[in-house]
């Protein structure tokens, strides 16, 4: 199984992981001589846009790489998803504060775990050290689901979106665009709009035709939005979240079989007295 996942970076990186499975991708940044990250400036590309923040790396993938793989994911460069298939007397010896981390995430429900740059180095060390048998057995894992998505906040997408923008011609004209895609020309629009549940960060792992799917819809929405909306900063992204949590939602009712894994995940960020990330915070 050919898998690769993106951490997607918008500047010159601190930490970098290049291995079979994982790559280090930054935007608008020519690719180093020493060939220490991936750009997404050779080949079809929006990298010059900051409007498409992280979307800048996804549709980089999408339109030039994604035929080489069967499945495909993208991490933020601060955040990424806790990928943890050590065995446990292996990671306790060599990877002493992942092993705590498996503890915690195990024990306590939470989005993600804040920790220290120390602690972030050893995680990608973690990854780094990944042999043959663990790669294989890691793609054998991940083969076991269509897609795998962050552990979601658990709270009203409406009224969630609401709390952080007072305008509802967003929320109104997001919706808009949504109805009007050609995702529903031939099929009905089964989105619950007041789901409890929001998928945020614009991370997963899917397979390549399942993500092939959700950036075209992702796409036309968001050029739905752009072409009517005065719009800056990081707004598309903010889009995209809520738009992958109603593709996915879409894709959960036709399919019910559909294999979903939730992953927590490690952040790059000073530590709070618990070191948790509550899904309200997160």
């Amino acid at each position: 199984m050919r898998l690769k996942i993106f951490s997607c970076h918008h500047v010159r990186p601190e930490f970098t992981c290049n291995t079979e499975i994982f790559q280090t991708l930054v935007s608008n940044i020519p690719t180093p001589d020493d060939g220490s990250f991936m750009s997404d400036l050779d080949g079809i590309n929006i990298g010059g846009d900051n409007l498409w923040s992280e979307l800048r790396h996804q549709f980089f993938v999408w339109k030039n790489l994604i035929g080489e793989y069967d499945y495909i994911g993208f991490e933020h460069y601060r955040r990424p998803f806790f990928i943890d298939t050590l065995p446990a007397r292996q990671l306790a010896s060599n990877f002493r504060d992942i092993w705590e981390k498996r503890l915690w995430f195990n024990a306590f429900n939470d989005v993600g775990f804040r920790c220290n740059p120390d602690i972030f180095e050893q995680y990608l060390a973690m990854r780094r050290s990944l042999d043959v048998d663990a790669i294989a057995q890691l793609k054998q894992w991940i083969g076991g689901f269509d897609v795998v998505v962050p552990r979601p906040n658990i709270e009203n997408i409406e009224r969630q979106w609401k709390s952080c923008f007072d305008d509802d011609i967003l929320w109104d004209t997001m919706i808009e665009g949504v109805n009007r895609s050609l995702m529903f020309r031939t099929r009905p629009n089964l989105i619950c709009l007041q789901m409890e549940i929001c998928y945020f960060a614009n991370m997963y792992i899917m397979r390549s035709d399942l993500l092939d799917e959700y950036l075209t819809f992702c796409f036309e929405v968001l050029e739905f939005c752009r072409s009517r909306l005065p719009l800056g900063g990081r707004a598309l992204g903010y889009f995209s979240e809520r738009l992958f949590t109603f593709w996915l939602y879409q894709k959960r009712m036709e399919l019910p079989m559909l294999r979903v894994l939730e992953l927590p995940f490690i952040m790059l960020k000073s530590a709070s007295p618990d070191g948790g990330i509550s899904r309200a915070a997160a």
